[in-house]
C-alpha cells in the first residue's frame, strides 16, 4: 500500500497528550499497515514535542516533519503544504490526527482511484462521544460494530455524521494543480471546505445550489444546503455503502476564540468562491439519496438513521456534564 501517503498536521499548543497519544497510535498502525504516514508538527519544542519526537523515532514509514512555523493560531494549511513537500508517492490522504486509523478503508478507496472510479474522495466522518471513543480504543468495539449500533439508533456512541467531511484521498499531482491549501486561513475552520471547492471544481464535478454560499448546517447529512450540499453529493455513493471514518472525541477549545476564527474564515471562504454559479439544477440530497437506493436495488429502511434531522445534539452528550456544557453554550 506504499503508493499513498498520508499528511496529517500536528499543533501541541492545545491539548497536547490526546494529540500525542493520538499520533503514535495513528504511528503504529501506519506501522503495522506498511503506509506512509507524514505528520508535520509546529514544533515549539515544549516539553510534549519533545517527547512526540522521541516516541516517533526510528520508524519505518513514519515521518516527522518537526519546525517553528508560526507563534498563534494553529494553520493546519501550512502543516500539510509542508508535508507535501516530501510526499513520493502517487496519492495522498489527508486526515487529522483525531481520525481513527482504519487503514483498510484508506486502501479501499486507493484502489478505486486507481480504477479510475474517480480521481478523489470525500469521506463521510462519524464523530464519536466520549464513550463511543473509549470503547474503540480500549478495543471494546469494532468500527464494524459502531456502524451497527449507528444504524440500529444507539445514540449513546455518537454526535453527528459529516458529510461531506474534510478526510480527502485524491492524486498527489492534483494537490500541486489546484494551489495547494490557502496558509491566508488562520485557526481550524472553511480551509478545508475552500480546497475541496477546488478540487471539485478542477474535474468539474461541482453542480451549482441554490445559496451557493449558505453556511447553515444540518444534523443530518441528506438535508445540507448551500456548499456542503454541493460538496456533500460528491459522498453519496460512500453513505450508500456504509463507508465512513471515525472521528475519536476531544475537548472543545476556547469556544470565544474559535468562533472568531471560524467567522473570519468563512468571510474570506465567501470572498473566494462567491460568484454567480447559475441555477439550481441539482435535486436535494435526499431525493438523489433515495434514487440511489433505487438504482442499485437497496431498502432506503436500511438507511433510516440517515434521516433524523433533529436539531443540536443534546440527546446525544453521554454524560450530564457535557450536556449542561453544551445548554450553557460553553
Amino acid at each position: 500500500m506504499n503508493d499513498i501517503s498520508i499528511i496529517v498536521p500536528l499543533d501541541l499548543s492545545q491539548r497536547p497528550l490526546d494529540i500525542l497519544r493520538k499520533a503514535v497510535r495513528m504511528s503504529d498502525a501506519a506501522e503495522s499497515a506498511r503506509i506512509p504516514l507524514i505528520f508535520s508538527l509546529n514544533d515549539q519544542n515544549s516539553l510534549n514535542d519533545r517527547r512526540l519526537k522521541k516516541s516517533l523515532e526510528n520508524k519505518r514509514y513514519t515521518t516527522l516533519l518537526a519546525k517553528k512555523h508560526y507563534t498563534g493560531s494553529v494553520n493546519p494549511s501550512l502543516l500539510r503544504n509542508r508535508a507535501f513537500e516530501v510526499v513520493n508517492t502517487e496519492l495522498i490522504a489527508l486526515l487529522d490526527v483525531d481520525i481513527w486509523p482504519d487503514f483498510s478503508l484508506l486502501e479501499k478507496y486507493r484502489d478505486l482511484i486507481a480504477a479510475k472510479h474517480s480521481p478523489f474522495y470525500f469521506l463521510p466522518c462519524m464523530y464519536l462521544t466520549a464513550k463511543g471513543s473509549k470503547d474503540l480504543c480500549k478495543g471494546k468495539t469494532t468500527p464494524a460494530l459502531l456502524k451497527e449500533k449507528y444504524f440500529s439508533f444507539s445514540r449513546k456512541e455518537f454526535l453527528h455524521l459529516a458529510n461531506p467531511s474534510s478526510v480527502t484521498l485524491m492524486k498527489s499531482d492534483d494537490y500541486a494543480a489546484i494551489g495547494q491549501f490557502n496558509e491566508s486561513y488562520s485557526g481550524h475552520g472553511y480551509e478545508d471546505f475552500d480546497f475541496m471547492m477546488r478540487l471539485a471544481q478542477h474535474y468539474g464535478s461541482l453542480q451549482p445550489c441554490r445559496e451557493m454560499m449558505s453556511n447553515k448546517s444540518a444534523r443530518s447529512p441528506l438535508f445540507t444546503s448551500g456548499f456542503r450540499r454541493a460538496l456533500g453529493r460528491l459522498s453519496l455513493d460512500a453513505l450508500l455503502n456504509k463507508d465512513f471514518v471515525f472521528h475519536l472525541y476531544h475537548e472543545r477549545p476556547n469556544v470565544i476564540a474559535h468562533k472568531e476564527r471560524r467567522e473570519s474564515n468563512y468571510s474570506r471562504f465567501v470572498e473566494t468562491h462567491n460568484r454567480n454559479w447559475g441555477d439550481d439544477i441539482s435535486k436535494s440530497l435526499l431525493e438523489e439519496f433515495i434514487e440511489a437506493c433505487r438504482l442499485s436495488d437497496r431498502s432506503v429502511d436500511d438507511y433510516s438513521a440517515l434521516f433524523e434531522n433533529k436539531p443540536g445534539h443534546i440527546d446525544r452528550f453521554d454524560t450530564f456534564k457535557r450536556r449542561l456544557r453544551f445548554l450553557l453554550n460553553e
